[in-house]
């Protein structure tokens, strides 16, 4: 019927709705409040002044008829809640602390990743190095593959001193 009633206020009901719709209007009061909502909203919209309009009453009685929904009680018990974060704490130090003293013995991985760390007992090889191989490295270092600086080594200019000519 809301249909009809918006139709009836355009003009586009044929005459015999037209009738029926009237007929409508005249027994039920809540479509004659939808008559008046729409001929203020169509006031609205085409910025008549003098619309003098006061909806608390019509706002506070649908406020009354809505149902109230109430939060539901939480089940847990008041003690759980610190419990809780008290387990939590101590999984994350029982965590670090395995980490920090891995159960082989063994250092945890660094940082930087592939930093080789030496155990007591292991060879170190010595190499000895001329200053011509030392000369040959540093000149060709921007070329090495690998490195924790990437590309930034085209950027770094290395300056390499002979103390045998002093």
């Amino acid at each position: 019927m809301k249909t009809r009633i918006s139709a009836l206020m355009d003009g586009e009901l044929e005459r015999h709705e037209v009738v029926e719709t009237l007929q409508a209007l005249r027994r039920s009061e809540d479509l004659r409040t939808e008559w008046r909502d729409g001929h203020l909203i169509g006031a609205a919209l085409r910025g008549e002044r003098g619309l003098d309009l006061d909806v608390t009453a019509r706002v506070m009685s649908a406020l009354g008829t809505e149902p109230t929904v109430m939060a539901p009680v939480s089940r847990r018990a008041p003690w759980q809640r610190p419990l809780l974060a008290l387990a939590a704490s101590a999984a994350g130090v029982a965590v670090v602390a395995w980490l920090a003293l891995a159960p082989d013995g063994s250092l945890p991985p660094t940082a930087a990743g592939g930093l080789a760390v030496a155990r007591p007992g292991s060879a170190v090889a010595q190499t000895q190095s001329t200053p011509r191989l030392q000369e040959y490295l540093v000149a060709h270092q921007a070329h090495a593959p690998g490195g924790l600086i990437g590309g930034a080594a085209r950027n770094i200019r290395t300056v390499a001193t002979n103390r045998e000519g002093r």
